[in-house]
C-alpha cells in the first residue's frame, strides 16, 4: 500500500483520467456500434432539456419515459444535422484541417465546456422541479426516484434509437434492389415511401388497434365489476332503482358509483336547514352493439319516467371515456336546489378519458351532441313558463363532448340556459372561440369575454367577480356559463400544436400555480404535458386536473346566485358524501 511520499514507480505510473481519455472512450464507443458522435452530444442535450420544469412533477417514470423520448428525438436530429453537414462539405469541397495539438485542445476544451454546462444543467432543472412540486402542493423525487430516472432513460433511448436504425436499415435494403430496376434517385424515394407506408399500417393496425382492443377489453372487464360498499338504489327516482328499465348491473362501474352517489332529502336537509326532496339521476350504460342515439333516447326515456321535465333545473352531463362524473358537480347541483333538480348523463366507452382522447375524438363529441339534443328536443316544446332550467355540465372529456353539442358561442347561449364546464382541453371548438374574441390584455389562461356578460372564466378562486389580476367584471346577466381550469393543468393546455409553435399561455405571465421558470421548448414541451396528463390527479384540489370545492360558487352563480355567497356548509358536507373515482 502506497504511503504519503512514496515515490516508487508503481506509485508514479498510477493512470490518471484525463477529460482526453474520456473523449477517446466515447469516440470508440461510437464508432463501435456505428453511431453518431454528433447525434450522441445532441441527444445528451434533449435530455438535459426535459428535466426542465412543466406544469406538475413527474413521476420517476415519467421522467424518464419523456427523457428517453426527447434523448432519442435529439440522437436523430444530430445524426440528420452531421449527414448534411458533411454533403455540403463534399459539395462544396471543403475540407477543414487542424493540428494534432491544437485540435486536442479543441476537442477537450469542447468535452469540458459541454460537461459543465450538462452538470450545472441537470442541477438546475432538479431544482426548478422541486419548485414545481411546492407550488402544487405536493413532494419532489427522491434521490431513489432519480437512481430509477437515470435507469430508465438510456433503457427507452437506446430502444427507440435501434428501432430507427432498423426502420433505416430496412430502408436501404429496399434502396438497393430498387436501385437494380430504376434509376438510384427514384429508388430513394421508393424505398422511403414504402418503408414509411408499412410502418404506419404496422403502428396503425397492430400496435395501436391491437394495443387499444386488449386495453378495451380489459376496461370492460372493470366496468363490469360493482363499487365495493354500493348496492341498487332503493329510490324509483334514480337509474337502477325500483321501477327503472334500467337494471343496476347494466349502468356499469362508474354509472352504479353516480346513481349510488345522489344525496337523500336528510343530506340536503342536514346541510341547508331546509325541506328537500329527492333529487333524480337519469343514466344509461353502453349495451353491446346499441348506437348512441339508442343510448341517449333510454336516458330520455328515464328522464319521463321520473318526471324530470318537471324539476326546477334539469342538468345534461357528458361523461368522460369510462362515463364518470363529477360527483363535486352533482352534489353541487342538488345541495344548491334543495333536491328539486335532475341530472341525465350516460356513458359511452369503456376506455378512460386519456386513451378515448388520443384514439377517438368523434365519440364524445357524437354522445355529447345527441343527448342534448334529444333532451332538448323534449324541453323546448313545453310551455316556456313550465319548463326547468336547463343547464350543462362536463369535466376534460365531457366538457370536450358537451361543447360539441353547439355550433358556437351564440348558439350555446340560445339554447342552455348556464353551465359548468371543468378541465375544458384548450382545442375544443368553442374554447379556442373564446380565447380568440377575449379582451385584448387578458390572459389565455383567465380570459375575459365581454367583461363577463355571459360567460367567466375561473381559476385560482378568482374569475366569478374579478378577473385575473383582481379587476371587477361587469353585470353577469343570464344564461350564465363558468368555465373553471387551473394554470396548472395539464389536459386543458395539452394540444398537438405544441409540438412546434409556442402558445399564448405560455408567452403571456404564468399562472400563479405554475413553476416561474417553465417555457416553451420544441418538441419536448409536447411530450412533457404528455406524461403531465397521466398525473394531472395528484394535485390536491385546485391543482392539476382536481377540480372541486370550486364547482360550489361556480353553480351557485350559474343557478342565479351571488358569486360572493358564503357556501361553507354545502362546502363541509360535499367534503363528506362526495366520491372520487375516475
Amino acid at each position: 500500500m502506497a504511503r504519503p511520499g512514496d515515490t516508487s514507480a508503481e506509485v508514479r505510473r498510477a493512470p490518471v483520467i484525463t477529460a482526453r481519455h474520456v473523449v477517446r472512450a466515447a469516440r470508440v464507443v461510437a464508432a463501435r456500434f456505428g453511431l453518431s458522435w454528433t447525434g450522441l452530444l445532441f441527444g445528451a442535450g434533449y435530455v438535459i432539456v426535459a428535466l426542465s420544469p412543466s406544469l406538475l412533477p413527474r413521476t420517476w417514470f415519467y421522467q424518464g419515459l419523456v427523457c428517453g423520448i426527447c434523448g432519442a428525438a435529439g440522437y436523430g436530429l444530430g445524426a440528420l444535422l452531421a449527414w448534411l453537414s458533411r454533403g455540403v462539405r463534399r459539395v462544396l469541397q471543403l475540407d477543414v484541417t487542424v493540428g494534432e495539438e491544437q485540435g486536442h485542445w479543441l476537442r477537450v476544451g469542447w468535452f469540458t465546456l459541454l460537461a459543465a454546462a450538462f452538470v450545472w444543467a441537470i442541477v438546475a432543472n432538479v431544482r426548478s422541479q422541486a419548485v414545481t412540486a411546492s407550488v402544487v402542493h405536493l413532494s419532489p423525487l427522491t434521490p431513489l426516484d432519480w437512481v430509477g430516472v437515470l435507469v430508465l432513460t438510456p433503457v427507452v433511448w437506446v430502444a427507440l434509437v435501434a428501432l430507427g436504425r432498423g426502420i433505416r436499415h430496412v430502408t436501404l435494403r429496399v434502396e438497393d434492389r430498387a436501385a437494380r430496376v430504376l434509376p438510384t434517385a427514384v429508388a430513394t424515394v421508393v424505398a422511403v415511401v414504402m418503408v414509411l407506408f408499412v410502418a404506419a399500417w404496422f403502428t396503425d393496425n397492430i400496435v395501436m388497434q391491437r394495443g387499444v382492443q386488449l386495453f378495451g377489453r380489459y376496461s370492460a372487464y372493470l366496468n363490469s365489476q360493482s363499487p365495493e360498499g354500493k348496492s341498487a338504489p332503493t329510490s324509483p327516482l334514480l337509474s337502477g332503482g325500483p321501477g327503472s328499465p334500467e337494471t343496476y348491473a347494466s349502468l356499469g362501474y362508474q354509472g352504479q358509483v353516480f346513481v349510488t352517489q345522489a344525496l337523500t332529502p336528510a343530506q340536503i336537509n342536514a346541510a341547508t336547514g331546509a325541506p328537500a326532496m329527492q333529487p333524480i339521476r337519469a343514466y344509461a350504460g353502453v349495451h353491446g352493439s346499441e348506437t348512441i342515439t339508442q343510448t341517449a333516447d333510454r336516458v330520455v326515456a328515464e328522464l319521463r319516467r321520473t318526471h324530470a321535465f318537471d324539476r326546477k333545473v334539469l342538468a345534461v352531463f357528458t361523461t368522460t371515456g369510462n362515463g364518470w362524473v363529477n360527483d363535486w358537480s352533482a352534489q353541487s347541483i342538488e345541495y344548491l336546489t334543495g333536491g328539486n333538480s335532475a341530472i341525465a348523463t350516460m356513458q359511452y366507452s369503456y376506455l378512460p378519458s386519456a386513451l378515448e382522447l388520443l384514439t377517438d375524438r368523434t365519440t364524445p363529441r357524437q354522445a355529447g351532441r345527441v343527448l342534448f339534443d334529444k333532451v332538448y328536443d323534449v324541453w323546448a316544446r313545453l310551455p316556456a313558463d313550465a319548463r326547468p332550467q336547463l343547464v350543462l355540465g362536463g369535466e376534460s372529456l365531457g366538457a370536450y363532448g358537451g361543447l360539441a353539442a353547439f355550433t358556437g358561442v351564440d348558439d350555446m347561449l340560445a339554447r342552455a340556459e348556464g353551465g359548468v364546464w371543468s378541465g375544458t382541453p384548450s382545442f375544443s371548438s368553442i374554447a379556442e372561440e373564446l380565447y380568440a374574441s377575449r379582451t385584448q390584455g387578458s390572459p389565455q389562461i383567465a380570459p375575459v369575454i365581454d367583461n363577463g356578460r355571459h360567460i367567466r372564466f375561473a381559476a385560482g378562486g378568482v374569475g366569478l367577480v374579478t378577473d385575473y389580476v383582481g379587476r371587477p367584471l361587469g353585470p353577469w346577466l343570464q344564461p350564465r356559463f363558468v368555465f373553471l381550469q387551473h394554470p396548472s393543468d395539464p389536459v386543458v393546455w395539452w394540444n398537438p400544436a405544441l409540438l412546434g409553435s409556442e402558445p399564448d399561455w405560455l408567452r403571456e405571465p404564468l399562472g400563479r400555480d405554475v413553476n416561474p421558470d417553465v417555457t416553451w421548448i420544441p418538441f419536448v414541451t409536447f411530450w412533457q404535458l404528455t406524461t403531465d396528463m397521466a398525473v394531472g390527479l395528484n394535485p390536491p384540489y385546485g391543482y392539476g386536473h382536481r377540480y372541486g370545492p370550486e364547482m360550489v360558487p361556480a353553480w351557485g352563480a350559474v343557478l342565479g346566485g351571488e358569486p360572493g355567497r358564503d357556501y361553507s356548509r354545502i362546502l363541509a358536507a360535499i367534503e363528506r358524501t362526495a366520491s372520487r373515482t375516475e
